[in-house]
């Protein structure tokens, strides 16, 4: 079996979270950026939705080990404000988040925690779920 399933998995993650976001946000929110990429450019966007992957685990084993079957992918995703935007932003793009990805069938492990600091907001949430070699995400 061909393993390289594993390695497409978060890019279609992402892509899936991206291309909900953008349908239902980028009208009122037209700077809405979605990244996997933690380091913060000169000049962010705002809203912004960074997608945290940590390492999957393998399950699902078969007596051969050879082929991977299945993995226990998490997930951490931060929504970030300005000031500006006010707390009621951060929690409606939070809102399409969780939907999307409960819409793949992730549970969530700790939905959004509010925060903030002098010049932002933000919201916490955890994904995680089983992902078998056959599942589809969408």
């Amino acid at each position: 079996m061909d393993n390289s399933w594993v390695f497409d998995i978060q890019d279609k993650i992402y892509s899936r979270l991206d291309a909900v976001v953008q349908a239902k946000l980028s009208g009122e929110y037209p700077d809405i950026f979605v990244t996997m990429d933690n380091h913060v450019p000169t000049h962010p966007k705002f809203p912004n939705v960074y997608l945290h992957f940590l390492p999957p685990i393998e399950v699902g084993k078969d007596l051969d080990g050879k082929d991977i079957n299945a993995v226990y992918l998490t997930a951490q995703i931060e929504v970030t404000v300005t000031k500006a935007q006010e707390m009621s932003v951060a929690s409606e793009v939070s809102q399409v988040v969780v939907e999307c990805m409960k819409d793949m069938r992730f549970s969530a492990t700790s939905l959004p925690e509010f925060m903030n600091t002098d010049s932002e907001y933000r919201t916490v949430s955890r994904f995680a779920r089983n992902i078998g070699n056959a599942d589809k995400l969408y």
